[in-house]
C-alpha cells in the first residue's frame, strides 16, 4: 500500500495537534511515511516536533517527522500539502478586531474589515505557495484551511487557474453537527442542503434517511426560543455559544432557510457591534484559551518525555481536512461542502464566482453535485459580497487604493464612502509592511 508524504504548512499552529490526531485515526486508508512541518516560527515548530515524535512513540505510530523554515524544501516528495497560514498571526487579528470596533465597525476574523485586513496581509502568500507547490511538488493536491477562504480561493482561481487545489471550511460541518443534535439526529443520518459563498450561505434542505424534510422543524424549535445545542468541535466559548444561538434572530427575519452562523454579522451588524467588548475580543479568548493551552501541553509532555498521563488536547478539527485527502486518495467521490468555481450551478449567478455549496471529491478535485436557482433576494446579496471579495483581490494584487476603497465601500457591514475610507486608512497604517503599497 502506498505511503504517503504530507506537509503542513503553518505547522507550528495550535491546529497542527488535531490534523494529526485525524492522520493517526486515519493510518489504514492514509498511512503516514512522512509528515513534514514548516512555519516561520522555528521556536514553535522544534517544540511541535519534540511533542509529535514523543507522541508517535508512545502510540507506536510509524512516521518520520521533519521540520524547516524553507518552503521550497518541505514540498519536495509531497502528496498533500495543508496550508493553515496566519500572516501577522493572532496579535494582527487582535489588531483588527479592535481597530474595527473603535470605528463603530464589526470586529471579526473574516468578516467587515477584520476579514478585509487578513486578506490583504496572506493573498500575495497563499498565491506564492500555491505557484511553489505547483512548480516543486506538481502531483500534489493542496488542502487549504486558512482565512478568509473565499478570497483566497479567488486569488488562487485567478493567479493559479491550473493548481490542484480545494479550499475548506470547518464551520459549515460544525453547524450541521449543532443543527443534527437539536433534531436528535447524528450527523451521518442528515443529508444537507446549501447554497451561498464560504461563510455567506443558507441551508435549503435537512432530510433524515427516509426523505422527510425536517427544516421547518428546526425552524419551529428555533423560533421558540429553544437554545442550539453545541458539540464540541472547539466552538464551546461564550462568544461562539452566543453566536450560534444568533442564529434564531436570522431566521426571524427571513425564516425560508436557515443562515449560516457568520450571517448575523451582515443581517445585524450595528447590533453585534453594541454587544461586543471592544477591549477583549475573540482573539484574545483564542489567545488565552486555546492557544495557551495547546502550547502548555506540548512542554509537558516535552518536558516528561512521554504522553502517558498528561492531558494533552487532540481534538477533531482536523477530521475535515483528513477526509478530503482521503476521498482524493482513494478517489471515493464522497459527499462534501465543497468551494469550487460556478460554472452554471447557480445558473443565475456568474461562472466565474467561487461558491460554497454540496459536491463529490474524488482524484481529480472538487465538483458540486446539484443546481440551484438562487432567489431575487439571495442573489443580490451575493453579488455585493462576492464583488467586495474581487475587488479585494484586485486592490492586494494591483495594490490600488482605489479597488480597496470600492470593495471596502460594498462590503455590508459597513454603511458609506465616509466610513470606508476612514477604516481603510486606519488599517493601512497599523499594518504597515504587511500590507501591499496601496496607490
Amino acid at each position: 500500500m502506498k505511503e504517503y508524504i504530507v506537509t503542513i504548512v503553518g505547522g507550528a499552529s495550535s491546529y497542527t495537534p488535531g490534523i494529526v490526531r485525524s492522520l493517526m485515526n486515519r493510518r489504514e486508508r492514509l498511512p503516514l511515511k512522512k509528515l513534514v512541518l514548516q512555519d516561520v516560527d522555528s521556536e514553535k515548530l522544534e517544540l511541535m516536533v519534540n511533542y509529535l515524535s514523543i507522541l508517535f512513540q508512545d502510540e507506536e505510530y510509524d512516521a518520520q517527522v521533519h521540520w524547516t523554515t524553507d518552503r521550497e524544501e518541505s514540498f519536495r516528495g509531497a502528496d498533500f500539502i495543508f496550508t493553515q497560514i496566519r500572516t501577522g498571526g493572532l496579535e494582527m487579528r487582535e489588531m483588527d478586531e479592535k481597530i474595527s470596533l473603535e470605528h463603530g465597525l464589526v470586529g471579526q476574523e473574516t468578516c467587515g474589515p477584520g476579514g478585509f485586513a487578513f486578506a490583504m496581509r496572506t493573498i500575495r502568500e497563499m498565491v506564492e505557495i500555491t505557484r511553489d507547490a505547483q512548480r516543486i511538488a506538481p502531483e500534489a493536491w493542496i488542502i487549504n484551511y486558512s482565512n478568509p477562504l473565499p478570497i483566497l480561493a479567488e486569488a488562487v482561481r485567478r493567479e493559479v487557474p491550473h493548481s490542484r487545489s480545494l479550499f475548506i471550511c470547518d464551520m459549515p460541518i460544525v453547524q450541521e453537527l449543532a443543527m443534527a443534535a437539536t433534531l436528535d439526529y447524528k450527523h451521518r443520518d442528515l443529508t444537507f442542503e446549501y447554497f451561498g459563498l464560504n461563510h455567506f450561505g443558507w441551508y435549503t434542505s435537512i432530510k433524515n434517511s427516509e426523505g422527510e424534510e425536517l427544516l421547518p422543524k428546526l425552524r419551529e424549535i428555533l423560533l421558540s426560543g429553544e437554545e442550539m445545542k453545541m458539540v464540541d468541535f472547539g466552538h464551546l466559548d461564550q462568544s461562539w455559544i452566543t453566536t450560534f444561538n444568533n442564529i434564531r434572530e436570522g431566521v426571524k427575519a427571513f425564516p425560508e432557510y436557515i443562515p449560516l452562523t457568520y450571517i448575523q454579522y451582515y443581517y445585524f451588524p450595528e447590533r453585534i457591534v453594541k454587544k461586543y467588548n471592544p477591549d477583549y475580543t475573540r482573539a484574545n479568548e483564542v489567545m488565552d484559551g486555546r492557544r495557551k493551552r495547546i502550547y502548555e501541553e506540548c512542554k509537558k509532555v516535552v518536558s516528561a518525555g512521554t504522553t502517558q498521563g498528561i492531558e494533552h488536547t487532540l481534538d477533531a478539527h482536523g477530521d475535515f481536512i483528513v477526509d478530503q485527502a482521503v476521498a482524493v486518495a482513494h478517489n471515493t467521490g464522497e459527499r462534501f461542502m465543497v468551494n469550487v468555481v460556478n460554472n452554471g450551478t447557480f445558473p443565475n449567478l456568474d461562472d466565474d464566482m467561487v461558491i460554497e455549496t454540496f459536491g463529490r471529491i474524488d482524484a481529480h478535485g472538487a465538483r458540486a453535485s446539484k443546481k440551484f436557482e438562487v432567489p431575487p433576494f439571495y442573489r443580490a446579496f451575493i453579488y455585493s459580497q462576492n464583488t467586495y471579495e474581487k475587488l479585494t483581490v484586485d486592490a492586494c494584487m494591483e495594490g490600488s487604493y482605489n479597488k480597496a476603497l470600492q470593495a471596502l465601500t460594498l462590503n455590508p457591514t459597513i454603511p458609506s464612502v465616509d466610513k470606508a475610507r476612514e477604516i481603510l486608512d486606519a488599517l493601512i497604517e497599523v499594518n504597515g509592511d504587511y500590507f501591499p503599497v496601496l496607490k
